[in-house]
């Protein structure tokens, strides 16, 4: 089945020359990226391993756009991963990943033809080129090799957080029907849907605006607005004073396409 228009677009609504400069500007903040972002629950960590697992064999894995490592932390505490590699353009998110990395883009990755089993793209297919990225990941996978997009966001199905993400101008919308549009050559499951929450307050919310993209490329003015409505919201609205730690709802959204031995 075709994907529709609505299950294909992910992308932040700005033209794909801003979007890739955008997309680089996380190194900015790498530090806080890391201490506010939340990782991957590990029902989906076990998920997409599990379907990409053949026999006793361990997996050769590439975490593309890895920044941080928020995902490649995961991947390289499970025993069922023999190689890792977390491949980033931005030099500043990579300095923080702790497993080997390579400078590198989803258009252009650094690796032979062939030569991984998996590979992995936490909450960054929406920066990519989805057609140009999806040839070279087919490039760089064996022949039934998996590519597992991941893409942890706030459960706006709740109305309370529904409202918090649109005045954080965080870009969330549930679509628990898309899928990647990677042409022909790749059968991509059922995406899973995984619900976790995290702790957070006040300035924890607002630590997390500073990471999206619209806060990043925002003037002061801006940012100061942005801050001032989360806080009023939180307080006079859902109920969350500046001191108080509430469980924040998310869902991660997981999608698994094979690549086809015969394309």
């Amino acid at each position: 089945m075709t994907p529709s228009a609505e299950q294909r677009r992910v992308a932040p609504r700005i033209p794909a020359p801003s979007r890739t400069v955008h997309g680089r500007r996380f190194g900015t903040t790498a530090e806080l990226y890391d201490a506010v972002r939340p990782g991957y629950p590990p029902a989906a960590v076990d998920a997409l391993l599990t379907a990409a697992a053949a026999g006793e064999e361990r997996l050769s894995v590439c975490d593309l756009g890895a920044g941080t490592g928020l995902l490649s932390r995961a991947l390289a505490a499970d025993e069922r991963v023999g190689s890792l590699i977390a491949v980033d353009p931005d030099a500043q998110l990579l300095v923080r990943n702790p497993v080997t990395t390579a400078i590198g883009t989803a258009e252009e990755i650094p690796l032979p033809a062939a030569s991984v089993d998996l590979v992995t793209v936490a909450q960054a297919w929406h920066w990519f080129d989805e057609q140009a990225a999806a040839r070279e990941i087919a490039r760089v996978l064996r022949p039934g090799g998996r590519l597992a997009i991941l893409n942890n966001q706030l459960d706006v199905r709740i109305p309370w957080v529904l409202r918090l993400a649109r005045i954080m101008h965080a870009g969330d919308v549930y679509r628990p029907g898309w899928r990647p549009h990677l042409g022909r050559g790749f059968a991509t499951a059922a995406t899973q849907k995984h619900l976790f929450t995290t702790s957070v307050t006040a300035d924890t919310i607002v630590q997390l605006a500073a990471t999206r993209s619209y806060w990043l490329r925002s003037d002061d003015r801006t940012r100061a607005r942005v801050e001032a409505n989360i806080r009023q919201y939180l307080a006079a609205e859902a109920g969350f004073p500046a001191e108080r730690t509430f469980d924040l709802p998310y869902l991660c959204l997981v999608s698994i396409s094979e690549l086809l031995s015969e394309r």
